[in-house]
């Protein structure tokens, strides 16, 4: 049963990019092959690609005399697992997805995915879930050490455990964390509980109460104001009252009264103004009276004045400290007294939390060294899987090794016998992929491997084991056929096609015996117009392919190498 390919690429647009003006490229689900005579271009279409996956990039993609290259490419539907890290980046999806990227000759270059701008980090973190290139000098995710482990996993079929683990692990390091923000070195806790004592102890000794401030400065403005005071009510006495040998207010207010009284008793329409008149000096009396209260209640003491002042200049230093008004002051000892308390408090919360960490550990190294075994019992199978397939590609006496280790670290997080080691969220292994494709070399790891052909033949092996394992839904393989001949090529042609059932493939290759197993064949060449180099691309199918594949055949007779092109197409159906 074939299965669905999701996210596989099927549009590459490239536009002023080195030596192409503007140009689609259509792939198909499946086998796609680019084949072309050597210096055709096939690498420039590898290099767009890298472009689109996230690479750096310089000012030298850019078509002589353009100011921006772009390059485009579709992919249609959408895996759970691509689909959380597009939510996760806020990047809108709703069938299928666009990237694209512009390099600019003033260096602003731009990335963007279905319209969205994003970082060139961005970029290459989804690129990484959609194409892998299978280079000499191209980035290879089975290079690398997680993605080993991965594919190991899924071979041994432990998504189910590793999950558990990771729940797991996750709860330990979220642990940790939350005890290490808890914790403080004794001495910076002391100096803390010291500092905390000292100013709540300074705060409760001044016993503030709120509204104080403005109280003591209004009786403070009156002490410094009493002599002024006392003055003023003297003479406001005296101008009532009157002075030795002048006239008061009040006895002429009174005097007044009198004589008004007087005509009143001649003519009554006037006992209404007298009325007035007499509120009036007796108002001007208890005035007079009430001013004289005030003055004998004022009482200049500089002592009491001292211990305003002292007072006041305390608020004042302690608003500089605490808060811009005593409630703040106030406020602020109580919180205060809460962080004492949580200082407290922190002591008990820890020794919990440990205890949790400790219990959680446990777990942790049961289902660790439980991955661990399933991994090294899955091991030698995977290595003959390995090596029986790189036999077929005519690496008959290379070595495959899988090296399972643990990292020993002093403060490592789990214990085991007797030693402490480092933990990862994948388990407790660190796994190599080692490899020796010639007898008398020793095995070294697969990432050292310098030869493009043996590196592409062993991703080859490693894809036709793994099937669906490998979550990549596009793979491709640039130049896979280098230092392989006819027979082998064969089998190539075959192994690519058998992955081409689980993942769609783009294949760049010389060779006839590979090209000829290809669903979908496109052929790359350069043309000459306006004095001008371009390159240009035809789908080729029925007579144009069978020309094609006779050319990659070579041979003086054309003849011969038509028919025997036929022969190549026929027998691959």
């Amino acid at each position: 049963m074939k299965l669905e390919v999701f996210l596989a690429l099927r549009e590459l647009h490239i536009k002023d990019f080195i030596l192409i003006d503007d140009v689609t490229i259509k792939f198909k689900e499946g086998f796609n092959v680019l084949t072309g005579e050597t210096g055709a271009g096939k690498s420039i279409i590898v290099n767009a690609l890298n472009v689109i996956l996230g690479e750096r990039v310089g000012i030298d993609l850019i078509k002589y005399g353009k100011e921006v290259a772009i390059v485009e490419a579709l992919f249609d539907r959408v895996d759970k697992f691509l689909l959380e890290k597009l939510n996760n980046f806020g990047i809108p999806f709703e069938q299928d997805l666009i990237i694209k990227r512009e390099i600019n000759k003033s260096g602003k270059n731009k990335c963007y995915v279905n319209n969205t701008l994003v970082t060139l980090n961005t970029l290459k973190n989804i690129g990484e879930s959609l194409v892998d290139i299978h280079g000499q000098h191209e980035h290879q995710t089975l290079l690398n050490s997680t993605n080993q482990l991965n594919l190991l996993d899924s071979f041994a079929k432990l998504d189910d455990l590793k999950e558990k683990y990771r729940l797991i692990y996750n709860k330990v390091m979220q642990l940790i964390e939350k005890k290490n923000s808890l914790i403080m070195s004794e001495q910076e806790k002391q100096r803390r509980i010291e500092i905390i004592n000292f100013q709540i102890k300074e705060i409760e000794n001044a016993r503030l109460k709120i509204g104080e401030d403005e109280e003591l400065e209004k009786e403070r403005n009156i002490l410094v104001n009493s002599e002024k005071i006392a003055n003023n009510i003297d003479k406001i006495h005296s101008l009532i009252y009157g002075e030795e040998l002048t006239t008061s207010s009040l006895s002429n207010l009174q005097e007044s009264l009198k004589r008004l009284q007087d005509l009143c008793n001649i003519d009554n329409s006037l006992e209404e103004t007298f009325k007035n008149l007499q509120n009036v000096v007796f108002e001007l009396e208890e005035i007079a009276n009430k001013i004289l209260d005030y003055k004998e209640k004022i009482d200049f003491n500089p002592k009491r004045l001292e211990e305003i002042e002292d007072r006041r200049d305390l608020i004042i230093k302690l608003k500089k400290k605490y808060g811009s008004s005593i409630k703040e002051i106030i406020d602020y000892g109580e919180k205060l007294k809460k962080e004492l308390k949580e200082i407290n408090q922190n002591e008990e919360e820890i020794e919990k939390i440990e205890k949790e960490i400790l219990e959680l550990k446990k777990q942790l190294k049961e289902v660790g060294l439980s991955l661990s075994e399933r991994r090294r019992l899955s091991a030698e199978d995977f290595e003959k899987k390995v090596i029986n397939e790189l036999k077929d590609l005519g690496m008959p006496n290379t070595k495959f090794k899988l090296e399972i280790s643990q990292i020993e670290k002093e403060d490592g997080l789990l214990e085991i016998n007797g030693k402490r080691y480092e933990v990862y969220k994948d388990g407790i292994d660190k796994i190599k992929f080692l490899i020796s494709p010639n007898v008398g070399e020793e095995l070294k790891p697969l990432s050292e491997i310098v030869s493009g052909g043996e590196l592409s033949r062993i991703m080859l092996a490693l894809k036709v084991i793994l099937g669906e394992a490998d979550n990549v839904p596009t793979l491709i393989f640039d130049e896979i056929d280098v230092g392989i001949g006819g027979n082998i090529g064969k089998i190539v042609g075959k192994k690519l096609l058998e992955i081409s059932k689980l993942h769609e493939i783009i294949c760049i290759t010389h060779l006839p015996q590979i090209a000829a197993f290809a669903d979908y064949h496109i052929f790359v060449k350069k043309e000459v117009k306006n004095n001008k180099t371009i390159i240009k691309l035809e789908v080729l199918e029925k007579d144009d392919r069978i020309k094609e594949i006779a050319r990659m055949l070579g041979g003086v007779d054309k003849e011969i190498a038509l028919k025997h092109a036929k022969e190549l197409l026929k027998s691959n159906k």
